[in-house]
């Protein structure tokens, strides 16, 4: 099916997905909203949250999307069951936490979570971990400082260094032996947190996960493109800041159509 897949996070951390799904299926369009003029979703009530998700993923379908994907864990925690309910099953909703969830390996023992305060405060990592994995403890955290560093740029500095070495020595996060990283923009830390829990902690790999989801989705649908060329992929943002240029421009190695859109108007 040669329509697009649309992707849609707060800000830039959707963009690690949105790559991830590339380098896995190379032949598909797809089309990305950052909603920076809202950014951060953590920080946002349920509701607003709810509101944002369902008007960016209209403006997504009616861009001719054949599936959607919540690039952000926190609209993936309060936003799937609203967007399913409203645009499935004509056009599946794929959120960032199922995938990676059924992937947690069933030799972990103790599971630390980290994410934006929207995300921890749903419950939603932790009741779903238990119900699938009942003998793992969880340890979860909101580590809200982290995505306005990320999304200033600072991901390189000593700031973010301070600050992913205060959660991360934290007490509630020395016993893990894995640690899921509950937000779309923390893969962009990958390199940090590695190097503060060392090697014996497994650091999973969330955006390759939910690309591989997005495949196989995609796949028992019989919506996969069936081209040979590589696609092409579209930027769109609610307010244009040079951070999210920086960041899909690294990215997608080449220069990239931004385009920015109030869709609320």
């Amino acid at each position: 099916m040669n329509k697009p897949i649309g992707i849609f996070d707060s800000g830039v951390g959707g963009l690690t997905v949105a790559k991830a799904i590339r380098d896995v299926l190379p032949n598909e369009d797809v089309i990305y909203f950052g909603d920076t003029a809202h950014l951060p979703y953590g920080e946002k009530s349920p509701e607003a949250i709810r509101n944002y998700s369902m008007g960016i993923a209209d403006f997504l379908v009616k861009s001719g999307a054949k599936a959607i994907v919540i690039a952000c864990n926190s609209a993936s925690s309060v936003a799937t069951e609203l967007l399913r309910e409203n645009f499935e099953p004509q056009v599946p909703v794929i959120n960032v936490i199922d995938p990676v969830i059924r992937a947690i390996n069933p030799s972990i023992h103790d599971i630390g979570i980290i994410g934006t305060r929207a995300t921890i405060g749903s419950g939603v990592y932790q009741d779903k971990i238990a119900s699938i994995h009942p003998n793992v403890a969880i340890h979860a955290l909101a580590t809200p400082l982290l995505v306005p560093v990320i999304e200033e740029g600072l991901e390189k500095s000593e700031i973010a260094t301070k600050t992913a070495e205060h959660y991360l020595g934290l007490p509630e996060m020395q016993k893990i032996d894995a640690l899921i990283p509950g937000c779309t923009h923390y893969p962009l830390l990958t390199d940090l947190f590695n190097q503060i829990l060392g090697e014996e902690t497994v650091l999973m790999d969330t955006p390759n996960i939910v690309a591989q989801h997005v495949k196989e989705v995609l796949t028992s649908s019989n919506m996969l493109n069936g081209g040979v060329q590589e696609g092409s992929a579209s930027f769109f943002v609610s307010d244009f800041t040079p951070t999210f240029e920086r960041i899909a421009r690294h990215f997608f190695r080449k220069e990239i159509q931004l385009s920015e859109l109030d869709i609320w108007k």
